[in-house]
């Protein structure tokens, strides 16, 4: 169980990946709206959250929140960004008001991040290393955000702010499991 964590990582990766080399179009692009190009590509994209989120949800409750003696509270907002996660992924970002609709659920799921980052960086029994990067990680991640949020109606570097924020996500889950 200690490594689903590290096994949805590389499921993600390889999707998202295979999503930006399939149906490519540029950093200035998010995954969603590589994705959103075609059907195929939204089905794709949509099966990848739909396989990988619920497997990391298995890790968190399963092996993450009890043998590092987290709080309950840490799965409500995991959920919270899973279920946004996958319900974002069945409405592309393709234009309109589907695109604002698309937004607003990936926005509550990537906020809903922060304070799993938050518990890890303040939970007791923890390590130092894991303590300093994830703090580090959250201010990263508020700073990220904030260029996300000034940039809403696009960026030049989208999919890079996107990678980096989820990257530094991971990280942080990464450092509390095998640290």
């Amino acid at each position: 169980m200690q490594h689903l964590g590290l096994l949805t990582l590389i499921l993600l990766t390889a999707g998202l990946v295979f999503v930006i080399t399939k149906w490519p179009g540029g950093v200035h692009m998010t995954f969603s709206q590589h994705a959103a190009t075609n059907r195929s590509s939204k089905i794709f994209y949509s099966l990848l959250f739909l396989v990988a989120l619920p497997i990391l949800m298995l890790f968190f409750s399963s092996w993450l929140v009890p043998n590092k003696n987290l709080p309950d509270i840490f799965l409500w907002f995991a959920w919270v960004a899973v279920v946004f996660q996958i319900v974002c992924t069945w409405i592309p970002e393709d234009g309109g008001m589907r695109t604002v609709i698309h937004r607003i659920l990936t926005g509550i799921s990537g906020i809903a991040i922060l304070p799993l980052v938050a518990i890890i960086a303040t939970t007791s029994n923890l390590s130092v290393f894991v303590h300093t990067t994830s703090l580090i990680a959250l201010f990263l991640m508020i700073a990220l955000l904030g260029v996300a949020l000034k940039h809403q109606k696009g960026y030049k570097w989208a999919l890079l702010l996107q990678v980096s924020y989820y990257a530094i996500f991971f990280l942080v889950i990464l450092a509390a499991t095998y640290f």
